[in-house]
């Protein structure tokens, strides 16, 4: 299941906002996951195995990885059928409503944090000018800083209509994602 969860946010690419997101989106999305998650499970061996946390610079790269991995293990057509016997018009349409819906959860979770952008930032340049830090230690903490950084400017983005369409499911939402993220274990 990581591979669902890390092909779920790879195949996100981002498209051109053309209508806001709706509840009726939002629903259709959570009904249309589990057999698009199982599908990804089943085929999860034929996809080469990624870390998609090391040198990636967006959110975008990491989604549009995603698509081209499914193309190369000549897989797209087969989940093409799936996403569109869920409703989509295709994987593109299913992905931006995908990236959509669960943007739109990250950016009401993060709403909840106490740390401002800015407060990561001066944390990060923090870690970068200490002496005292052994270099593995301090390499790891950039990355889990950088990580956090992209991901709150990535949901700084989000909008209104988007966060309002996602705000009735948010704990169904983190239920799914949960669930998904227990299969990984």
């Amino acid at each position: 299941m990581r591979i669902v969860m890390t092909l779920l946010f790879s195949l996100l690419a981002p498209l051109a906002m053309a209508a806001d997101l709706t509840e009726k989106d939002v629903k259709h999305w959570m009904e249309a996951m589990p057999a698009l998650e199982n599908w990804l499970d089943q085929h999860e061996d034929q996809l080469p195995e990624e870390d998609f946390s090391a040198g990636e610079s967006s959110i975008d790269a990491m989604f549009n990885k995603g698509i081209e991995q499914l193309k190369a293990a000549g897989l797209y057509d087969d989940f093409s059928k799936q996403v569109k016997a869920g409703g989509y018009k295709n994987i593109e349409h299913w992905a931006e409503i995908s990236r959509r819906v669960t943007m739109g959860y990250m950016a009401l979770e993060m709403e909840n944090e106490q740390v401002s952008l800015s407060q990561l930032e001066a944390q990060l340049e923090q870690i970068r000018q200490s002496e005292g830090m052994p270099a593995e230690q301090k390499m790891m903490m950039e990355q889990m800083m950088g990580a956090s950084l992209m991901m709150m400017r990535a949901v700084e983005n989000v909008s209104e209509q988007d966060k309002s369409a996602v705000r009735p499911f948010r704990q169904q939402l983190a239920d799914q994602f949960a669930e998904s993220g227990d299969d990984d274990e």
